[in-house]
């Protein structure tokens, strides 16, 4: 026998959408370790990596053939045969129902990447103007809302959290130890550690709460209120920035009027955080040198949801904590191609946010199944899902799964098979992120990485992007789709910025394309139809919006439906993450699963012993919509009249409990964050 065949590869993690630069050491062919690679900004060898990475690689679960539904149970078949039965459905579909009865959704695992442009172009090609991603649900909340109040294309994405320099951090809604960013929960006590004051907003008490100098627990669904609260004290207390407001806002006379109502008591009484604790956190935030929010999706994920993150906007704005040191940064987006065909698309979509439309560029997903079931626009008959699993990860399952049985064809593109692949009448396997190269945008700083293909894929696997264009040149696409490898496909969506591949891959931590200008503003102005920052918002109001930030309760809560609140007197806050998981993904891992092996719903000592319930008891948690049944975790880090589920688990599916009803109105999220439940011991 030969000497065996080692080597080394850096490559960017995929297990989350964080994308920590790893070094993967292979011994013939076969994963043997995987380390912190040398010289790479960004790493971190967490749990999903270190103990789920090689069962996620090789596990026996993956599907590694096309398969299509036969009498209820499924059979291999070709390429070819899937490709046909999918092109022959899609091409009679158009012809009888329109372009438009085509809804595509893809996952978290394919955002900013090529795979979410050539799916898009597909949907082009094909006239359909209903593209969906996860966007719906997570991250594009803070996107609208601080595009409308500094400008779009001013930000990457919206205004990051500068930890570095700072003397205040205020961690809003976000879980950074248990997240997807397991680096950026130790930075805050980092800091804390060299005198900064931290903050923590969160009805629980998580881990950096423990550690915090002020800890605010408010009732899920009002964040916009707590943030107009802290407005009010800052103006009242004169601790705004007077030069920069004067030079770089425009509305807050206006604000200083809108903002009179919620004072500390009245905004007490509506989210349940002390008066007191409003005073000091304001006092402490505008007080600060600098001072940083970092903003989780918490806030997204209510019917206040661009209203909230608007707040939080404007409260950086008026302190002067906006691209300064230590405060909330932005920088230039890349201007890449995003190989649209827009002039195909003649077809209005199912549903119309158009703010979100505007911001994000596609359709929101969360009125999908409504308007499948009521053909209200008209009708939807076929649906392809890549890298998600909608019917544990969208609102309403109940509705989703009455939606999907009315569907003439659903193609699922998935490694496993998950909970929404169970419904497909074709699945198609694609490759890991280990088996493919990447374009990859680095969120919080002005730069794109390359991931190095690692391992070659099992023979019926294909990269993602290749499915589409597979698809296309089946239909009759091929002069819209001429590229031959992923690398022509990455070349043409950087050929307007002038960048190569090469120049990417010459540098370890990827290629920054432009410089975090802090300290600056921008000579031209914000960029906003006013160019300065907008406290008032004209295009909001010419959306038939409030131009200003204002607080709606909740559809669902003891104060809007009071009589629902007899049965069901708990506040059901639905998405904690853990750091085991990644939205539903990797439960079938056992490495991971023996971390958290069950599904849990956190509920509060007293809550507990007024229902008798004891830790680790079996309960039914119910809400208007429906029930489920898991283990309770009882503990004194939830409030009294709160209870907190996770998401994504097969045996414990909270959107079973979930609405798609009430939705924010300018972007559509669903209210995950605030709705009414109760527990009783099963």
């Amino acid at each position: 026998m030969g000497a065996a065949v080692e080597r080394s590869v850096k490559t960017l993690c995929g297990m989350c959408s964080i994308t920590c630069g790893i070094e993967v050491h292979l011994k013939d062919g076969v994963i043997r370790e995987v380390k912190n690679p040398e010289g790479h900004f960004l790493k971190s060898l967490c749990p999903k990596l270190e103990q789920g990475l090689m069962e996620f690689q090789y596990s026996k679960e993956r599907i590694v053939n096309p398969l299509k539904k036969v009498n209820g149970g499924w059979k291999d078949i070709s390429w070819d045969e899937a490709l046909s039965i999918i092109a022959d459905k899609l091409n009679a579909t158009k012809d009888k129902y329109g372009p438009e009865s085509l809804v595509v959704h893809l996952g978290n695992p394919h955002v900013f990447q090529q795979t979410e442009y050539i799916a898009h172009r597909f949907c082009d090609a094909y006239g359909t103007p209903n593209f969906t991603t996860g966007a719906s649900y997570c991250h594009f909340g803070r996107v609208i809302g601080n595009g409308l109040t500094f400008g779009y294309n001013a930000f990457g994405v919206f205004a990051y959290p500068m930890y570095k320099g700072t003397k205040c951090m205020m961690i809003w809604g976000a879980n950074p130890n248990e997240s997807a960013e397991p680096i950026s929960g130790v930075i805050p006590l980092m800091r804390k550690r060299k005198g900064a004051k931290l903050i923590i907003i969160d009805p629980r008490k998580i881990q950096l709460a423990k550690e915090a100098d002020i800890h605010a627990q408010l009732r899920p669904g009002t964040d916009c209120a707590l943030a107009l609260g802290l407005i009010n004290v800052i103006i009242s207390e004169d601790l705004y920035d007077k030069s920069f407001v004067k030079n770089y806002t425009v509305g807050f006379d206006q604000l200083i009027d809108h903002v009179k109502l919620f004072t500390p008591e009245k905004t007490e009484e509506i989210t349940w955080v002390p008066a007191n604790i409003i005073r000091e956190i304001a006092r402490t935030y505008a007080s600060s040198e600098s001072a940083a929010i970092a903003q989780g999706i918490s806030l997204d994920q209510s019917i206040n949801g661009i209203q909230s993150s608007r707040a939080v906007a404007i409260l950086i704005a008026i302190t002067g904590n906006i691209n300064n040191v230590g405060g909330n940064y932005y920088y230039p987006s890349l201007p890449g191609d995003t190989l649209r065909i827009p002039e195909k698309v003649t077809a209005k979509p199912y549903c119309e946010y158009p703010l979100f439309t505007r911001f994000v560029g596609e359709i929101q997903d969360t009125p999908f199944a409504e308007s499948v079931l009521s053909e209200k626009s008209y009708p939807i008959k076929a649906l392809i899902v890549q890298g998600s699993n909608p019917i544990l990860t969208s609102p309403n399952t109940n509705n989703l799964k009455k939606a999907y049985e009315k569907l003439d064809l659903i193609v699922v593109v998935d490694h496993f098979m998950t909970d929404t692949a169970q419904f497909a009448d074709v699945i198609l396997p694609p490759t890991t992120f280990l088996e493919r190269v990447d374009i990859l945008k680095v969120q919080g700083r002005p730069l794109i990485d390359v991931r190095t293909k690692v391992l070659e894929p099992p023979e019926n696997c294909r990269e993602d992007w290749r499915i589409w264009s597979d698809l296309a040149h089946k239909m009759g696409y091929e002069e819209y789709f001429p590229w031959t490898c992923v690398e022509e496909v990455i070349q043409s969506v950087l050929k307007p910025t002038g960048i190569t591949i090469s120049q990417i891959k010459e540098n370890v931590s990827g290629f920054e394309f432009d410089e975090v200008d802090v300290g600056k503003y921008p000579e031209q102005g914000f960029d906003t139809p006013s160019g300065k920052v907008e406290i008032y918002s004209k295009t909001m109001e010419e959306h038939g919006y409030s131009p200003l930030p204002t607080f709606e309760e909740p559809a669902e809560s003891p104060i809007s439906r009071p009589d629902l609140a007899e049965k069901y007197p708990l506040v059901l806050t639905i998405g904690a993450h853990v750091r085991y998981y990644t939205h539903s993904r990797y439960r079938n891992l056992p490495g991971l699963r023996k971390n958290m092996p069950e599904p849990v719903v956190q509920i509060n000592t007293k809550a507990a012993l007024a229902r008798g319930i004891s830790d680790g008891d079996k309960v039914v948690v119910e809400s208007p919509r429906g029930s489920i049944e898991l283990k309770a975790s009882v503990t004194d880090d939830v409030m009294p009249q709160v209870i907190s589920l996770l998401h994504g688990w097969t045996e414990a599916n909270s959107n079973l409990l979930t609405d798609d009803g009430p939705r924010d109105p300018i972007s559509g999220f669903p209210a995950f964050r605030s709705l009414m439940a109760n527990v009783h011991k099963r």
